[in-house]
């Protein structure tokens, strides 16, 4: 089964490498049929440098497993524009945050789609791609194709993302991480520091804060895994420590950012039960409206 990856982003060209170097059947859908070349170094120092092979979205024959390693708010463009092409090949829509899974489900309610988060880390600087962070990828599916497709999909994805898990039910995983995401990505850009400034003193009232807001609206929607979320969130700031986040990326060079589908879904999600979480309001409001903090 032929990999299709969707784009030449940070973790798309992170997937590129990877299957560069395992030998796997795979191209990239780009802006242009003329991909970048990619200047790639792993996280364990390994470089190389290599032009990925081009597909364009006509091209597809319907065999293939495309992964579309975007931004939320890029996830229903693209799939807008990739419909008249799509016929049955199954759909990985891997990025953070929540609410593109009923986008996707409205635009193509039969289609074969799975969604995925993962640890992987990447960071992009024109051409140069490094790797920043290894973990775990974690998959559910939402709509499952024919068996025989399924089983090559997770047998793919076993090889080409180590380690990885599929799930009946994704949502527990995307809300521990949904959390996290919440506190240190709009802190780390309004603020303009690295995950690991957040450990200091001056923001733990406002990260034990936010953290409570989202453990009320998850107990209320019946999510589990709203307890101790103060030591998760330290958890993964401390692991991460000398990384920038991808919100802190974006909002610093005036891209447009994922907080819709982050701090947004959380106030969207509280207010459709009667709720109000005034600090991820007021992040959601500052990254939105680019307000840096003082």
């Amino acid at each position: 089964m032929k990999v299709v990856i969707l784009g030449q982003g940070a973790i798309g060209s992170l997937l590129a490498a990877r299957c560069q170097w395992s030998g796997v059947d795979y191209a990239v859908i780009g802006r242009d049929t003329k991909l970048q070349a990619i200047h790639f170094q792993s996280i364990d120092g390994r470089l190389d440098t290599f032009t990925p092979p081009s597909i364009s979205q006509e091209q597809l024959r319907g065999s293939e497993l495309l992964i579309l390693p975007l931004k939320a708010y890029q996830i229903l463009p693209a799939l807008k524009s990739l419909k008249p092409s799509l016929s049955s090949q199954p759909l990985i829509l891997l990025h953070n945050g929540l609410g593109t899974e009923h986008e996707c489900r409205a635009l193509l309610p039969a289609h074969p789609v799975a969604l995925a988060i993962t640890r992987l880390a990447a960071l992009k600087q024109g051409i140069r791609v490094q790797e920043t962070g290894r973990g775990q990828t974690d998959l559910s599916w939402v709509q499952k194709p024919d068996s025989d497709t399924m089983m090559q999909v997770q047998q793919l994805i076993t090889n080409l993302l180590p380690p990885s898990e599929w799930h009946r039910d994704l949502r527990p995983l995307q809300w521990a991480k949904l959390a996290i995401n919440a506190v240190i990505n709009p802190l780390t850009a309004l603020h303009n520091i690295r995950n690991g400034e957040l450990a200091s003193a001056e923001f733990q009232v406002q990260i034990q804060a936010l953290n409570q807001e989202t453990a009320k609206l998850m107990q209320n929607l019946g999510i589990p895994g709203s307890d101790d979320l103060n030591n998760k969130v330290a958890e993964v700031i401390n692991a991460t420590a000398a990384n920038f986040s991808s919100m802190h990326q974006d909002f610093t060079h005036g891209r447009q950012t994922e907080v819709d589908y982050i701090n947004g879904f959380l106030v969207r999600s509280a207010a459709q039960r009667g709720m109000s979480l005034p600090q991820h309001q007021a992040l959601w409001q500052a990254i939105k409206h680019g307000r840096p903090a003082n």
